[in-house]
């Protein structure tokens, strides 16, 4: 592991791979969430936008919180800052923001104003949940993004000082205490 501009837009670009991922599990899963809920189809992609957005938080605050860990390694000699993490949320969200951006460029025209408004719902399908609870303006959906940094930047906080949610709530635990295996007795 180094600490080389390459390796971290690397590191940065696997946020972006995360995001991704969620954004075709999202376009999978839409037309069986469209069926279910026909009849008040804007409150099932609600829901599934929190689902989906679920899975993208802990997809990208478990790889987060492994890099810092790895990197913290005194034998990597890299030290690097606690905070290290939103550059690699930045670093994640800036393709998505290009992509975004690219979208007002192409030449819809006046009748296609939805269509545009559907590929930036698109683009961030992930978190259209927090987008619609903002507002239903246009803009809102770029800003949505900042949320990419910020999960990023709390997975590797929580590596670097060594602070897991699943240790923390002892979920864990109760799994453990079945588990364990009955002690034998000496044989005499």
């Amino acid at each position: 592991m180094d600490n080389s501009i390459k390796s971290q837009i690397k590191r940065g670009l696997k946020i972006t791979t995360d995001y991704l991922t969620t954004l075709v599990m999202f376009a999978i899963f839409l037309a069986i969430v469209m069926n279910v809920f026909k009849n008040n189809l804007q409150t099932g992609v609600f829901i599934f936008s929190i689902i989906i957005f679920l899975v993208f938080f802990s997809m990208t605050y478990t790889n987060m919180s492994e890099v810092a860990f790895k990197e913290k390694r005194p034998q990597y000699g890299i030290h690097p800052s606690p905070y290290k993490g939103f550059l690699y949320g930045v670093i994640g969200m800036l393709p998505v923001l290009i992509l975004q951006l690219v979208n007002y460029f192409i030449p819809y025209g006046d009748r296609l104003f939805t269509f545009e408004r559907r590929v930036l719902q698109g683009l961030t399908s992930p978190l259209y949940w927090l987008a619609s609870l903002i507002s239903d303006q246009s803009w809102v959906y770029h800003l949505v993004l900042l949320v990419i940094p910020i999960i990023a930047g709390l997975g590797y906080l929580a590596g670097h000082y060594e602070f897991y949610i699943m240790r923390r709530l002892k979920i864990f635990n109760k799994f453990n205490k079945a588990k364990k295996p009955a002690t034998k007795k000496p044989i005499p």
